[in-house]
């Protein structure tokens, strides 16, 4: 039986589900106000300072930025969450490509040969940090995809075996979201390719890659170091034999000169069929051992059953570091991502510990760093977290705050779990935002960000994202011109009210997920849930 609202407050008491008359509550909204535009503000402003250089994942811009945090961890009044220590150190390795010597070749029938060129035509990308050299057969396996619970093969009618495949990123129209999920990331894709004997991938550009994205984004997210994290004291493990690469907009047309079928025939029909073309991948990598450290801060919780659940609230503190020059910076300071995540999870931190009574369950704060070499420090931490994974029951993500107005929450991941998606709509009732369904559902955004590599681990995970019509052209623009650039920086108009009105959002939610009976679930017969949902009893910590 529910107790009244402020007597909860005042004792903590158990309750059966978390109502937006409780979010409501003098105190909960007292402890939301404690989240201030100005130190959102302040703390963009040291983060993504210049001296900080980009905070490139294991560099000393981002030792600062991650002591910084901890810092402010423990002024808010935090305990440290890494066995005793503020600071969850990830043995890495960084691999370098020696661009003069790498580079990739297409070579026709009749012997014409072009020559692409690294960070023009292709990237490697941040999956394969070994060296190789190997020339083979180019076929064309559609997206790449195998689902034997559709119907669905795109490696029908083609043999792979010792090939280069080649195909489109995304999945078919025809696929619900749920099945995206499963067979769209690239790691599905390339297990995929392994099975059938392919020996490289190569990632071909579409059209429909430009309505989120460019080239010049991609180019300059992934033509940059890249890293995998290792087993302290052990040697790393050996990838996969496959190589590849992601080939631009000019270079992924390229491909198909000379074959029976054309880019824009294949674009429309995407059947499997064999090239006239033959390509030779050279990858000359330099690595070295390094190490960088994730953040963790704790909030231990109030009730004697519940404290020993965690929720884990997260936000990457990395970003792209020192990169290629743009209109003469080469600067990558990374102020909405994730300078602002980073700050307004600070900022959630000194909002729960301002409480008069704890949570009833445990929160875990965790900056990351790796984020964008590839998820390298959460997917570490959901290997080796501080806890017993099997206790950890939701990751609350935030990967940049909006600065521009917004009346809608985009909650993906929420619907893969019934009692997250609850808490979901009671929490933006409360803070007076309306809950819609995802738009664009075959991006499959849950997969882009620290959440993902909660779910991999088979704990339900989401990213809350900020939407509306008021602010929409903004967004875009945002995302079209200063999206992984320099000038993502402190001199660009920042409304700091309006990202902390979306952390107060988010404050409600954490506090409803922390105190709610019900631990999250993965849905009965849900994709994710059945794909991962046996991971959870694997922990390492």
């Amino acid at each position: 039986m529910r107790i009244a609202t402020l007597l909860f407050l005042a004792a903590s008491a158990a309750f059966s589900q978390t109502s937006e008359l409780e979010l409501h509550a003098p105190a909960v909204e007292r402890a939301s106000q404690q989240i201030r535009a100005k130190a959102i503000h302040a703390h963009m402003v040291f983060l993504a300072d210049d001296l900080l250089e980009g905070r490139g994942t294991a560099t000393r811009g981002h030792e600062i930025a991650a002591l910084y945090v901890a810092t402010q961890f423990q002024i808010a009044g935090l305990v440290p969450g890494a066995s005793g220590t503020w600071l969850h150190q990830v043995p890495m390795r960084r691999s370098d490509l020696d661009e003069a010597a790498s580079g990739i070749v297409l070579t026709r029938p009749n012997g014409q040969q072009n020559h692409l060129a690294a960070g023009r035509d292709f990237v490697f990308g941040a999956a394969s940090g070994e060296s190789a050299d190997l020339e083979a057969p180019v076929v064309f396996a559609g997206y790449g995809i195998v689902a034997p619970e559709l119907h669905y093969d795109d490696y029908a009618g083609i043999d792979a075996s010792g090939k280069i495949v080649a195909y489109f990123s995304g999945a078919p129209s025809s696929f619900a979201a749920a099945a995206v999920a499963r067979h769209e990331p690239a790691t599905v894709k390339a297990a995929a390719a392994v099975a059938h004997g392919a020996v490289g991938v190569l990632r071909l550009w579409m059209p429909a890659d430009e309505r989120t994205s460019s080239w010049d984004v991609v180019v300059r997210s992934l033509h940059a170091p890249s890293f995998t994290w290792i087993e302290a004291g052990a040697p790393p493990e050996k990838s996969t034999p496959l190589r590849g690469a992601w080939l631009g907009p000019a270079a992924s047309r390229a491909l198909f000169d000379g074959s029976a079928r054309s880019y824009d025939d294949l674009l429309a029909h995407p059947e499997p069929t064999t090239l006239a073309v033959r390509a030779r991948i050279a990858k000359v990598i330099r690595s070295a051992d390094v190490s960088s450290p994730n953040v963790v801060g704790l909030i231990e919780g109030s009730d004697p059953r519940l404290r020993h659940e965690y929720l884990v609230i997260s936000a990457h503190a990395d970003h792209l570091g020192i990169g290629e020059p743009v209109n003469g910076d080469a600067i990558y300071n990374g102020a909405i991502d994730n300078a602002s995540g980073v700050a307004a999870l600070i900022e959630l931190a000194r909002a729960v510990a301002s409480m008069p009574v704890r949570p009833r369950r445990s929160i875990l704060f965790l900056a990351t760093t790796g984020e964008e070499p590839g998820l390298i420090g959460s997917d570490y931490f959901a290997h080796h977290p501080t806890v017993p994974r099997d206790a950890i029951v939701a990751d609350l993500n935030i990967d940049g705050a909006p600065f521009w107005p917004f009346d809608q929450w985009v909650a993906r991941g929420a619907e893969h779990s019934s009692a997250i998606a609850r808490l979901v709509d009671a929490a933006a009732s409360a803070a007076g935002i309306k809950v819609i369904p995802d738009p664009n559902p075959e991006q499959n955004a849950i997969l882009g960000s620290d959440q993902y590599s909660f779910v991999k681990q088979g704990i339900p995970s989401l990213i809350v994202q900020a939407r509306g019509a008021a602010g929409r052209a903004l967004a875009l623009a945002w995302l079209r011109n200063r999206y992984h650039a320099p000038s993502d920086d402190m001199t660009q108009p920042l409304d700091c009210e309006e990202a902390a009105r979306y952390a107060r959002g988010i404050f409600l939610l954490a506090w409803a997920i922390a105190n709610d009976d019900e631990r999250p679930r993965w849905n009965q017969g849900d994709a994710l849930g059945e794909q991962f949902g046996n991971q959870t009893t694997k922990s390492t910590n």
